[in-house]
């Protein structure tokens, strides 16, 4: 799965959570995983339409995506956002957290059997990606309904806080589609690299959406 962890990350954000907060919680196991590639603790095969929604054969990723290991990032990330963001509490650590393994239990739903349960343990995944029109289906799906959660709670500070949501779908729907119907890319470095550089484009636009929108009243802590 790709744009749609972001619709968890948007349906919780607008009051105790800004929502570039919740888009690094929901690619956060991905986040790491990339420069994870890079440094060889991980590995990815580029085999051409190897499902029938992209071309990553996800074959060794322990540290990063198996259950065991989503379960302990979720928990570091969650107790960091409380110590760094005190104001968010419990709650908003909580919710960080959630988020933050959200990222797992949606790639079950779309990977391959390539989800190891723990280091060395079977792998798990109902290979969702074999089947397209499903899979992008729910991946906008799931982007749209929460982008629709965060407009109800949020309101535009100006005329450019009406826009930034529909300049932040944009790039994330083509992001999505080219990973779905464009070329595979020519090797694992270059899949990490991208990975990271969309990764933190997504971010910094999520975070101008924050800038010009703001909680409705009934929303605020």
């Amino acid at each position: 799965m790709f744009i749609g962890h972001y619709g968890p990350a948007a349906a919780v954000a607008g009051g105790r959570i800004k929502l570039w907060h919740g888009f690094v919680a929901v690619q956060f196991l991905d986040i790491l995983w990339a420069p994870f590639v890079l440094l060889g603790i991980e590995h990815v095969r580029i085999v051409e339409n190897f499902t029938a929604s992209n071309h990553f054969d996800l074959y060794d990723m322990p540290y990063t995506h198996s259950l065991i290991m989503a379960l302990v990032w979720s928990l570091v990330a969650g107790a960091a956002y409380m110590v760094l963001r005190k104001r968010a509490g419990l709650i908003g650590g909580v919710i960080i957290g959630a988020l933050v393994f959200s990222h797992w239990a949606l790639d079950f739903l779309m990977h391959k059997p390539d989800l190891a349960l723990w280091f060395g343990g079977p792998k798990v995944g109902l290979a969702l990606w074999d089947n397209r029109p499903v899979a992008v289906s729910l991946e906008f799906g799931l982007l749209l309904a929460g982008l629709f959660l965060y407009l109800t709670k949020t309101a535009a500070k100006n005329a450019l806080g009406r826009i930034t949501p529909i300049l932040l779908f944009v790039p994330l729907a083509a992001a999505q589609l080219y990973g779905n119907f464009g070329p595979p890319p020519e090797n694992a470095a270059i899949a990490a690299q991208s990975a990271i550089v969309a990764y933190l484009a997504f971010i910094v636009l999520a975070a101008i959406v924050d800038a010009t929108r703001e909680a409705k009243r009934s929303f605020l802590d």
